[in-house]
């Protein structure tokens, strides 16, 4: 059956927005994940890419025209089918469509953009990409000259003999990347409501930190929280029914994309203010102390927090009190769209530890056996009444800030650089090659989680939407329902 291919809301202040350039025609085969078009925003350039696979069977506008959020872009299907019933629902929209009077000048500079390597056509990547990448490291200056110590080598972290630690390491990580592929597409098709940030290309570093964890720790997340749930044990029947805004949800649809969490699973709801979490954990391990409990708090956040004075506080005081604390750093390189190089001065936020007395280590955030061993150091040490830590992890994200975000402000090495150390393909080459574990096994776990996520789409759709009594309830004053 043939596919809409509907515009979605890409824009922040606007509706609608202007088509570029096509990169498809008609007749053409593409798969999910393959860019249609580039249309301009009334923020930036940005690519539209298909959720469906198929043949192009018709293209509704030409390069130039003003299109509205919603309006059928194209229709993909399999060739010799019936698409006039698609024709007559788009000639029924024709006030949607018309001319874009646009000065020459006023188009965006960065309108030529070559098109970018989907997510979709990662395991493709070694042999689409040949890439000197030693000789890149040295010679282009961008965010990926990182300090790290060789840990390449997966052999240094093997965890002997305990395969199934190793499986539940894969497990998590290719649920999160599967997780977060379907809700990228969901939103394309504008199922998905609000916006969301993804964590694509993060998934080792949640994994590795969330799997030394005890079930009585507590973690707290930001806006990109997806990955700290799944790791931390949210299911995700829960975490797509509250996407959704469904009272099935893991806050019975109130918190959303960015307030995701469970305090009995340990993860108190997701902040999504910019180091708000930090001073917050702080205050969690000071609790457990206090109260003489062997737990300990670990606050997630972005590079960009490390510059906030709540991060400063916080550290501050857990060095002083001696706190369960470990603050876990996912340096992605960009703060949103400013490159951490334009905002500080040393190559390390680890290094700032010394700063409160306080130790600190940095792990390769693409290497989940990497992060493992250092946040099991870690939160072993805050366990031990040894004092906090400053947990660096050096990693990237294969997409913008946003859904929004057009990613523009990468350059096509570092992306090709980064994905080429992509966690999961290379941690599942080392599960087969080195670890010995059957191929067989690997594709069952894929097998079950694509299950999963497909029946977590229906369960939310399926799910009811919160009455409108529930605003009163789950407040910090209990209020009466009017009558």
């Amino acid at each position: 059956m043939a596919t809409e291919i509907k515009m979605p809301s890409v824009g922040t202040t606007t509706d609608e927005v202007r088509i570029i350039s096509w990169k498809v025609k008609e007749g053409q085969y593409v798969k999910k994940g393959d860019i249609l078009c580039e249309v301009e925003t009334d923020k930036a350039v940005v690519e539209i890419e298909c959720y469906a696979e198929g043949t192009i069977l018709k293209i509704f506008y030409n390069d130039d025209s003003l299109v509205a959020v919603g309006s059928i872009l194209a229709i993909v299907g399999n060739l010799g089918e019936d698409i006039n019933e698609y024709i007559k629902k788009i000639s029924q929209s024709e006030r949607f469509i018309k001319k874009a009077n646009i000065v020459k000048e006023n188009k965006p500079q960065n309108s030529n953009i070559k098109n970018t390597v989907s997510e979709n056509g990662i395991k493709n990547f070694r042999n689409e990409n040949k890439v000197n990448v030693n000789k890149f490291d040295k010679n282009v200056e961008t965010n990926i000259n990182r300090d790290i110590e060789k840990n390449e080598d997966y052999k240094n972290y093997k965890i002997e003999n305990d395969y199934e630690k190793l499986l539940q390491m894969y497990k998590k990580m290719y649920e999160i990347r599967a997780f977060e592929e379907k809700v990228k597409f969901l939103f394309l098709e504008g199922k998905m409501p609000g916006t969301i940030h993804q964590y694509i290309g993060m998934e080792a570093c949640a994994t590795g930190v969330c799997m030394a964890l005890e079930e009585n720790d507590i973690i707290a997340s930001t806006h990109r929280p997806v990955g700290h749930a799944l790791a931390r044990g949210l299911t995700a029947n829960e975490l797509m029914a509250e996407l959704y805004g469904k009272v099935t949800g893991c806050c019975k649809g109130k918190g959303g994309a960015m307030h995701l969490g469970d305090l009995n699973k340990g993860m108190i709801p997701a902040i999504a203010v910019v180091g708000g979490n930090i001073p917050i954990i702080t205050g969690v391990a000071l609790s457990f102390k206090m109260r003489n409990e062997n737990r300990v708090a670990v606050s997630f956040f972005g590079d960009g927090a490390s510059n906030e004075g709540a991060f400063h506080e916080a550290l501050n005081i857990a060095a002083v009190f001696n706190l369960p604390a470990v603050f876990v750093c996912e340096n992605n390189g960009y703060s949103a769209s400013t490159s951490i190089k334009k905002t500080l001065k040393i190559e390390n936020i680890a290094d700032r530890a010394s700063s409160y007395g306080m130790q600190s280590f940095i792990a390769d955030g693409m290497n989940v056996l990497d992060v493992y061993k250092k946040a099991k150091k870690a939160i072993d040490d805050a366990r031990n009444k040894k004092g906090p830590t400053l947990l660096e992890l050096k990693t990237f994200r294969f997409c913008g800030h946003s859904r929004r975000d057009p990613n523009t402000y990468m350059s096509e090495e570092e992306k090709i650089y980064w994905k080429s150390k992509d966690p999961i393909i290379n941690f599942e080459s080392y599960l087969i090659n080195e670890a010995q574990i059957n191929i067989d096994i690997i594709n069952k776990i894929k097998e079950e989680i694509d299950i999963e996520i497909e029946n977590s789409v229906k369960f939310a759709e399926k799910s009811p939407y919160p009455s409108p009594e529930e605003v009163f309830t789950d407040c910090y004053v209990n209020l009466v329902v009017p009558k």
